[in-house]
């Protein structure tokens, strides 16, 4: 089959979130089954096209909306031209991908609305023969309602759900910037949204088949409570919606080849996991060497249950543990957090994102804190298993589709879902009986030890994900 997978991010090219992980390991999965994938992205300002060695691909092109005369310059990798990329000024000259210090673009229906229509022209110009066309999220939502009402094309489209709390809702007047169709598309079955228009809400009608990132978040967006008032849409479309549960890329994230681990290591060589932690301990100033480390890697957003680690910091202070946290996110958890640095001997916390940082985290933490108040999918959780931690995460999500509370396990062998700590009610009190739980788990060296080489052991690639996406394609 021949594959068209649009995202507007897409590692490590851009990135924001796990789109962009999603973006370069399902792409790789697929063509390790024999499928010919062309991905294709925006070529922001802030990709360094030297490094990466992407060159001018020949093509360039105008497309008139409303009047307006907009360039577009098509490149790609030198060594892969399947990965294709998409250059115009409004769309890519811009430092942050959606939004700066002062917050969302305004042009952003503009800009997305015109990638959108430059990944149809790239298909049609360059005669790519495409079989399905997979789009991701908001910013690529478009593309499946312009295929059926501007385009006529009859590809199959498939779109992914990542995050159901980003839609990209816009004034209705957009309508007209992008030359939309009112009649056949500012409908309840398209994009009218309170007399506004959404359009995540367009693509989940338009589509032919709508995916989330695991199985427990496609039901749960179909409630009140996660369905971002969405749900009757996604209820009524529920009979092309389903659960395709996320991987992670396993070459990028291999604790025995990555290049910023210290000292790289397997289960075989699971001694080195401890001399990275000492590593870490001596790079940060902690103290204790024999204490379990905890960390957290991630947005500061209310999403991913950052309140109750900052309600728990107090307590957290007075353990016999050292922690970590990495992360920004919205100006007021940059601040609560920011408030605390250098507040307590066992606690460090670092404001800001570093990747290199954070594979060092995983390679010498015991546990991670995940107590998301939903998570879609969640890759985090993932990686530290792979890197032979134990997540503790809520029950929510991909969080509860891939790690198992260790405790509802009496036989390690042949268990073939990561362990870890879960717990129900997102309030102080469990939050902080699951790292109670984890220190007493931590006393027990034999036993966590072997949950930790076991969560080295198991599957988490994309393998298997990657045959249902492969299945969806062709029905």
């Amino acid at each position: 089959m021949n594959i068209l997978f649009a995202a507007s991010e897409i590692f490590p090219y851009a990135k924001t979130g796990g789109l962009a992980d999603v973006g370069y390991a399902l792409p790789e999965a697929l063509r390790a089954q024999n499928q010919k994938v062309y991905t294709i992205m925006p070529l922001y300002n802030q990709i360094n096209r030297e490094k990466y060695e992407i060159v001018y691909a020949g093509l360039t092109f105008d497309y008139w909306l409303a009047g307006v005369r907009h360039q577009f310059d098509i490149f790609h990798k030198e060594n892969n031209k399947d990965e294709l990329f998409v250059y115009n000024p409004i769309l890519c000259n811009r430092w942050g991908l959606y939004d700066d210090e002062f917050g969302d673009y305004g042009d952003n229906a503009l800009r997305f609305g015109l990638f959108s229509y430059s990944v149809l022209e790239v298909m049609i110009r360059m005669n790519l023969k495409i079989d399905a066309v997979h789009v991701n999220d908001w910013q690529t939502a478009l593309i499946p309602l312009l295929m059926k009402t501007r385009y006529n094309l009859n590809q199959k489209t498939v779109l992914t759900i990542h995050n159901l709390a980003y839609q990209g809702i816009f004034p209705k007047k957009v309508m007209d910037e992008l030359e939309i169709d009112w009649k056949s598309c500012f409908k309840f079955e398209g994009l009218e949204y309170f007399d506004n228009v959404n359009f995540l809400k367009a693509g989940i009608f338009f589509s032919d088949s709508v995916t989330t990132v695991s199985h427990t978040y496609a039901k749960e967006i179909q409630t009140q409570t996660f369905g971002n008032t969405l749900e009757g849409t996604l209820k009524v479309n529920s009979y092309k919606l389903r659960g395709i549960l996320n991987g992670i890329s396993t070459e990028v994230f291999d604790p025995q080849k990555d290049e910023n681990v210290k000292y790289n290591y397997s289960i075989d060589t699971y001694e080195n996991k401890q001399k990275n932690k000492i590593a870490l301990y001596e790079e940060l100033g902690l103290k204790e060497i024999d204490r379990p480390l905890f960390v957290f890697i991630g947005r500061f957003t209310k999403q991913k249950g950052v309140d109750l680690i900052l309600d728990a910091l107090n307590l957290f202070k007075s353990y016999e543990a050292n922690f970590v946290i990495l992360g920004n996110g919205e100006d007021f958890y940059n601040h609560a957090f920011g408030n605390f640095v250098n507040s307590f001997e066992n606690i460090h916390i670092r404001l800001g994102y570093d990747e290199s940082f954070a594979r060092r985290l995983y390679a010498s933490s015991d546990f991670l804190l995940m107590p998301s108040f939903f998570e879609p999918c969640g890759l985090n959780q993932m990686i530290i298993m792979r890197y032979g931690g134990l997540p503790i995460v809520s029950k929510t999500g991909g969080l509860k589709d891939t790690v198992v509370d260790f405790t509802d396990v009496k036989e390690f062998e042949g268990f073939n879902l990561g362990l870890g700590i879960t717990f129900e009610e997102l309030n102080l009190f469990w939050f902080n009986h699951a790292v109670a739980k984890a220190l007493s788990l931590y006393s027990n060296k034999e036993k966590f030890q072997k949950i930790s080489k076991h969560n080295m052991g198991v599957d988490n690639s994309w393998k298997n994900s990657a045959l249902e996406y492969i299945n969806l394609y062709k029905s």
